[in-house]
């Protein structure tokens, strides 16, 4: 009898030694958060990769990566200063600074692919409303370089402000189907 309940009692400290602890994988940042007492909240330290021990009760862990992801974002279209509707289908490649994993986790609460395809979404289309609204569709066709990077600067600012690092910004830009009319009849005449 005392051999059965010391196994038994041997189960419950393995079963509850296990659930104890949480691999965080390489390429990732572990969050803390705690559940009680008067510091619960998100610490600010963020655990690094391997095994992390932890009460389950009181604290949960959260992982976030924080290597170079490439989001393609769905498309979508912009006006020009007079009005030409251009189409956007931009792919980022992004990141989260390093140690500013708990900073994101705190202001969203989310998954972090449920922050990149929301507000940081519409970050994008907001950076694209405003640079591609200040110039007309001459200046556009004729500037296109310059108006992908006034885009671009935009999103990497914005982004750097919410804990990301942009590594590359490609906007799929593509001009009104009449442009498109007009270049092919000039060339074809």
């Amino acid at each position: 009898m005392k051999k059965v309940l010391f196994i038994l009692g041997l189960m419950v400290a393995c079963l509850s030694m296990t659930s104890c602890v949480e691999r965080i994988d390489s390429g990732n940042d572990g969050i803390k958060v705690n559940l009680t007492g008067s510091d619960r909240g998100v610490d600010n330290v963020v655990q690094v990769s391997g095994w992390v021990w932890y009460n389950p009760m009181l604290t949960q862990i959260y992982e976030y990566p924080h290597f170079v992801q490439q989001v393609d974002f769905e498309k979508f279209t912009m006006n020009a200063k007079d009005g030409s509707e251009f189409t956007l289908d931009p792919t980022i490649s992004l990141k989260i600074k390093d140690g500013m994993s708990p900073y994101v986790f705190k202001r969203y609460r989310r998954e972090l692919k449920d922050v990149i395809y929301g507000p940081l979404y519409t970050d994008v289309k907001d950076a694209y409303r405003i640079e591609i609204n200040k110039f007309t569709t001459d200046q556009i066709v004729s500037n296109r370089e310059a108006v992908e990077k006034a885009v671009e600067n935009r999103i990497r600012e914005t982004f750097a402000k919410e804990g990301f690092e942009v590594i590359q910004v490609t906007s799929g830009l593509k001009y009104p189907e009449t442009i498109v009319e007009a270049v092919n009849a000039k060339n074809k005449a």
